[in-house]
């Protein structure tokens, strides 16, 4: 059984719905049972073990409301979790720092290197980058300090963990080494490796009145580096088709937008659902005939979706639409799970999703290509082997 002692960071965890709260819970409490001795730090309030993890909380919200109530929020947690850290590690230990909040790892980093403890960043989101892309290049002189100390904890780390090819590109370009820059993708829930029984995808498309329709979906965050203008612009495109609908079943920064942006298209045509449970997702997801994941021109190598392992294990066309940088066009035109499109090409948006519409045998031959794609890079076991091969290179234990 191995001895170090693994300590993760990250402002949200079990009960918390976000998706590296979720993500973060699979990780750790797989670990656990391992015989990892697991540890996390996270904000809230809380029972302090679950599944053979031992929780430290810092308190505070987990939740904010408003630009300033998260920006408290985030100080509040990085200062806590210093502390939590300062008293808690030891020699030996691996601290596993996330990015939730921005910067939390010039909050830790620089405390812990001390003593013997190996340091990982596992990087979901690229700060204060993903700020400039939002606001504007006139803003780089001004956050050149946070860059500049961010860089300097990802290069003094043991390793990096980037999500996708185009994450790993850009912690080169910011001077971590080739060797310390490891690629591990998020996963799909694991409950999603067993597909649902045909009766349970049926009763679902009955139940949401999708019956007969050819049901585009989007799952997941609406998020502010997500593309929906292209989505919206390809319905338009399409409005003179009732039978094909697009469903948006999440929650996020863009929600409200989009669902504004109902108002002006044929009624149904658009429609919305509140995010799925867990236990339900593998029948949620199935119930679609394709599914979408977007990302703005400026964030490819700043983030990668973690939504792509979800639709590909739900065996589902996968379109992508975005820049071709960053990994998502090359795996799915590789391996064939579905088809990607730039920014602007709403119209060969519309007819790639009549051709799905009109060819079954299409549809069947991208989602068995999906799946198969799933199955090679984004199951939950492939994902604890390459952590716990992670964790042993760094601790010595084999």
């Amino acid at each position: 059984m191995p001895e170090t002692r693994v300590i993760f960071v990250n402002r949200v965890y079990w009960p918390a719905e976000a998706a590296t709260a979720r993500l973060l819970t699979d990780l750790a409490e797989a670990l656990a049972g391992r015989g990892w001795p697991v540890q996390v730090i996270a904000a809230g309030d809380g029972p302090g073990a679950r599944a053979g993890v031992q929780i430290h909380r810092t308190g505070g919200p987990e939740r904010h409301r408003g630009i300033i109530s998260q920006a408290l929020n985030y100080r509040r947690f990085r200062q806590s979790a210093r502390r939590a850290l300062h008293g808690l590690v030891q020699p030996g230990d691996i601290v596993v720092l996330m990015t939730d909040p921005p910067m939390l790892a010039t909050a830790g980093s620089g405390l812990v290197r001390t003593g013997g403890v190996r340091v990982i960043h596992w990087i979901h989101d690229i700060y204060p980058e993903i700020v400039t892309a939002h606001a504007g290049a006139w803003l780089h002189p001004f956050l050149w300090p946070l860059r500049h100390a961010r860089n300097r904890a990802w290069c003094s780390a043991d390793r990096c963990v980037a999500l996708s090819a185009g994450l790993r590109e850009t912690l080169r370009r910011h001077g971590v080494a080739d060797q310390a820059a490891v690629i591990m993708p998020n996963w799909a829930p694991p409950e999603l490796d067993t597909p649902p029984p045909a009766a349970a995808v049926a009763a679902r498309r009955q139940a949401w009145a999708l019956e007969g329709k050819f049901v585009a979906a989007y799952f997941g965050n609406l998020g502010r580096v997500h593309d929906f203008a292209t989505l919206l612009a390809a319905a338009d495109e399409l409005r003179d088709e009732p039978d094909i609908v697009f469903l948006f079943a999440g929650e996020g920064p863009r929600f409200a937008e989009v669902r504004r942006a109902a108002a002006a298209r044929p009624p149904g045509q658009l429609r919305f659902l509140p995010p799925q449970p867990r236990s339900e997702l593998a029948a949620a997801l199935a119930a679609a005939d394709a599914h979408f994941v977007t990302l703005r021109p400026g964030f490819e190598r700043l983030v990668s979706p973690s939504k792509l392992a979800g639709m590909l294990a739900a065996g589902r066309p996968a379109l992508y639409v975005g820049p071709r940088a960053g990994g998502i066009a090359d795996l799915l035109e590789g391996e064939g799970g579905g088809w990607s499109f730039g920014p602007a090409e709403a119209g060969a948006l519309a007819a790639a999703l009549r051709r799905l519409r009109d060819e079954p045998a299409t549809r069947r031959t991208l989602g068995a290509a999906a799946r198969a794609s799933y199955a090679r890079h984004f199951t939950f076991a492939a994902a604890v082997a390459g952590w716990e091969k992670l964790l042993r290179e760094l601790s010595g234990v084999r």
